[in-house]
Protein backbone atom coordinates (compact mmCIF):
# COMPACT_ATOMS: atom_id res chain seq x y z
CA UNK A 1 0.00 0.00 0.00
CA UNK A 2 1.22 3.55 -0.70
CA UNK A 3 1.39 6.21 1.49
CA UNK A 4 -0.35 9.72 0.80
CA UNK A 5 1.96 12.43 -0.25
CA UNK A 6 1.21 15.48 2.54
CA UNK A 7 1.45 18.02 0.48
CA UNK A 8 1.08 20.43 3.43
CA UNK A 9 5.03 18.58 4.68
CA UNK A 10 5.92 19.65 1.06
CA UNK A 11 5.19 22.83 0.92
CA UNK A 12 6.11 23.91 4.32
CA UNK A 13 9.90 22.18 3.65
CA UNK A 14 10.11 23.75 0.33
CA UNK A 15 9.66 27.16 1.56
CA UNK A 16 12.08 26.40 4.51
CA UNK A 17 14.47 25.35 2.19
CA UNK A 18 14.09 28.47 0.07
CA UNK A 19 14.84 30.75 2.96
CA UNK A 20 17.76 28.44 4.68
CA UNK A 21 19.45 25.51 3.84
CA UNK A 22 19.31 22.59 6.19
CA UNK A 23 22.78 21.50 7.69
CA UNK A 24 23.01 18.40 5.06
CA UNK A 25 22.91 20.72 2.47
CA UNK A 26 24.74 23.09 3.15
CA UNK A 27 27.76 21.96 1.35
CA UNK A 28 25.71 22.16 -1.60
CA UNK A 29 25.78 26.04 -1.86
CA UNK A 30 28.12 26.44 -4.60
CA UNK A 31 24.48 24.41 -6.35
CA UNK A 32 22.16 26.58 -4.76
CA UNK A 33 20.92 28.03 -8.21
CA UNK A 34 20.17 24.59 -9.15
CA UNK A 35 18.22 24.08 -5.83
CA UNK A 36 16.53 27.10 -5.80
CA UNK A 37 15.24 26.32 -9.23
CA UNK A 38 14.13 22.79 -7.77
CA UNK A 39 12.50 24.62 -5.20
CA UNK A 40 10.88 27.41 -6.70
CA UNK A 41 9.59 24.49 -9.61
CA UNK A 42 8.19 22.34 -7.08
CA UNK A 43 5.99 25.21 -5.33
CA UNK A 44 4.81 26.05 -8.80
CA UNK A 45 4.07 22.45 -9.74
CA UNK A 46 2.07 22.05 -6.77
CA UNK A 47 0.35 25.84 -7.69
CA UNK A 48 1.67 27.34 -4.29
CA UNK A 49 3.89 29.56 -5.96
CA UNK A 50 1.73 32.30 -6.31
CA UNK A 51 0.73 31.76 -2.29
CA UNK A 52 4.37 33.19 -1.76
CA UNK A 53 4.96 37.12 -1.19
CA UNK A 54 5.60 38.99 -4.38
CA UNK A 55 8.47 40.79 -2.39
CA UNK A 56 10.29 37.64 -1.89
CA UNK A 57 9.96 36.86 -5.84
CA UNK A 58 11.22 40.50 -6.11
CA UNK A 59 13.89 38.83 -3.72
CA UNK A 60 14.80 36.13 -5.49
CA UNK A 61 15.18 37.73 -8.90
CA UNK A 62 17.46 39.99 -7.57
CA UNK A 63 19.53 37.59 -6.06
CA UNK A 64 19.53 35.32 -9.27
CA UNK A 65 20.60 38.54 -11.09
CA UNK A 66 23.57 38.99 -9.10
CA UNK A 67 25.08 35.46 -10.13
CA UNK A 68 24.91 36.65 -13.74
CA UNK A 69 29.00 36.71 -15.23
CA UNK A 70 29.91 39.76 -17.53
CA UNK A 71 31.34 37.11 -19.72
CA UNK A 72 28.05 35.64 -20.08
CA UNK A 73 25.82 33.37 -17.92
CA UNK A 74 25.09 32.58 -14.55
CA UNK A 75 27.21 31.15 -11.62
CA UNK A 76 25.76 28.70 -9.12
CA UNK A 77 25.70 30.87 -6.47
CA UNK A 78 27.10 34.47 -5.12
CA UNK A 79 29.41 32.08 -2.94
CA UNK A 80 31.95 31.57 -5.84
CA UNK A 81 31.60 35.47 -6.56
CA UNK A 82 35.17 37.32 -6.48
CA UNK A 83 35.44 41.16 -6.53
CA UNK A 84 38.57 41.39 -9.36
CA UNK A 85 37.09 39.52 -11.99
CA UNK A 86 39.08 36.14 -11.65
CA UNK A 87 38.84 33.57 -14.02
CA UNK A 88 37.47 31.21 -11.41
CA UNK A 89 34.61 33.48 -11.36
CA UNK A 90 32.64 31.99 -14.25
CA UNK A 91 29.36 30.90 -15.55
CA UNK A 92 28.29 27.57 -15.25
CA UNK A 93 26.22 25.97 -18.08
CA UNK A 94 23.13 23.74 -15.93
CA UNK A 95 23.03 27.44 -13.79
CA UNK A 96 22.45 29.49 -16.58
CA UNK A 97 19.85 27.34 -17.76
CA UNK A 98 18.59 27.18 -14.66
CA UNK A 99 18.49 31.37 -13.76
CA UNK A 100 16.97 31.73 -16.88
CA UNK A 101 13.55 29.03 -16.35
CA UNK A 102 13.78 30.25 -13.10
CA UNK A 103 13.27 33.79 -13.89
CA UNK A 104 10.78 32.80 -16.38
CA UNK A 105 8.82 31.09 -13.51
CA UNK A 106 9.02 33.85 -11.26
CA UNK A 107 7.60 35.86 -14.08
CA UNK A 108 10.82 38.16 -15.03
CA UNK A 109 10.85 39.69 -18.58
CA UNK A 110 14.73 38.22 -18.72
CA UNK A 111 15.37 42.71 -20.26
CA UNK A 112 18.42 42.79 -17.77
CA UNK A 113 20.15 39.15 -18.83
CA UNK A 114 23.06 39.70 -21.07
CA UNK A 115 22.25 38.02 -24.48
CA UNK A 116 24.84 38.34 -26.39
CA UNK A 117 27.34 37.28 -24.16
CA UNK A 118 25.31 34.29 -22.89
CA UNK A 119 25.14 33.00 -26.46
CA UNK A 120 28.76 33.80 -27.47
CA UNK A 121 29.50 31.46 -23.92
CA UNK A 122 27.01 28.94 -25.07
CA UNK A 123 28.93 29.21 -29.28
CA UNK A 124 32.54 28.92 -27.44
CA UNK A 125 31.58 25.98 -25.08
CA UNK A 126 30.44 23.48 -27.36
CA UNK A 127 33.10 20.68 -28.46
CA UNK A 128 33.70 19.89 -32.35
CA UNK A 129 31.78 16.60 -31.81
CA UNK A 130 28.33 18.63 -30.77
CA UNK A 131 28.76 18.29 -27.40
CA UNK A 132 29.35 21.11 -24.46
CA UNK A 133 31.44 21.41 -21.63
CA UNK A 134 29.78 23.06 -18.37
CA UNK A 135 32.42 25.70 -17.71
CA UNK A 136 35.22 28.28 -19.32
CA UNK A 137 37.77 29.31 -17.52
CA UNK A 138 40.26 31.28 -19.56
CA UNK A 139 38.59 30.52 -22.76
CA UNK A 140 39.78 27.26 -22.22
CA UNK A 141 36.78 24.49 -21.91
CA UNK A 142 36.43 22.15 -18.69
CA UNK A 143 34.17 19.83 -16.28
CA UNK A 144 31.91 16.61 -17.71
CA UNK A 145 30.95 16.16 -21.07
CA UNK A 146 27.47 14.08 -21.48
CA UNK A 147 24.13 14.63 -22.86
CA UNK A 148 23.07 16.67 -19.91
CA UNK A 149 24.84 19.41 -21.01
CA UNK A 150 23.30 19.41 -25.07
CA UNK A 151 19.85 19.85 -22.98
CA UNK A 152 20.70 22.82 -21.34
CA UNK A 153 22.39 24.14 -24.25
CA UNK A 154 19.62 23.65 -26.42
CA UNK A 155 17.19 24.54 -23.55
CA UNK A 156 19.27 27.87 -23.46
CA UNK A 157 19.18 29.14 -27.08
CA UNK A 158 15.36 28.37 -26.96
CA UNK A 159 14.63 30.90 -23.84
CA UNK A 160 16.79 33.21 -26.11
CA UNK A 161 15.18 32.70 -29.50
CA UNK A 162 15.66 34.05 -31.72
CA UNK A 163 18.80 33.60 -32.58
CA UNK A 164 20.95 35.22 -35.57
CA UNK A 165 22.85 32.34 -37.26
CA UNK A 166 25.74 34.06 -36.41
CA UNK A 167 25.24 33.49 -32.70
CA UNK A 168 23.64 29.96 -33.49
CA UNK A 169 25.58 27.07 -32.03
CA UNK A 170 26.29 24.29 -34.52
CA UNK A 171 22.76 22.79 -34.00
CA UNK A 172 23.30 19.65 -36.83
CA UNK A 173 26.95 18.38 -34.70
CA UNK A 174 24.69 18.78 -31.28
CA UNK A 175 22.08 16.06 -33.19
CA UNK A 176 25.05 14.06 -34.22
CA UNK A 177 26.31 14.16 -30.78
CA UNK A 178 23.05 12.83 -28.92
CA UNK A 179 22.30 10.50 -31.87
CA UNK A 180 25.98 8.74 -30.90
CA UNK A 181 25.06 8.75 -27.43
CA UNK A 182 22.13 6.01 -27.74
CA UNK A 183 22.20 2.51 -25.83
CA UNK A 184 21.06 -0.28 -27.97
CA UNK A 185 18.90 -2.31 -25.63
CA UNK A 186 21.19 -5.66 -24.44
CA UNK A 187 19.49 -8.38 -25.55
CA UNK A 188 20.15 -12.02 -23.51
CA UNK A 189 19.60 -15.32 -24.61
CA UNK A 190 18.72 -18.47 -21.80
Amino acid sequence: MRAAIDFQKQIAYHRRCLALLPPPFTGNDLNRMTLGFFLVNSLDILDQLSMTNPELHEDWIEWIYKCQVPSGGFRGSTASKTAGGSIYDTAHLPATYFALALLLILGDDLKRIGREAILRSLKRSQNEDGSFSPVLLGGEKYGEVDVRHVYAASAIRYILSPIKPEEDINVSAAISYIESCKVWPLRLTC
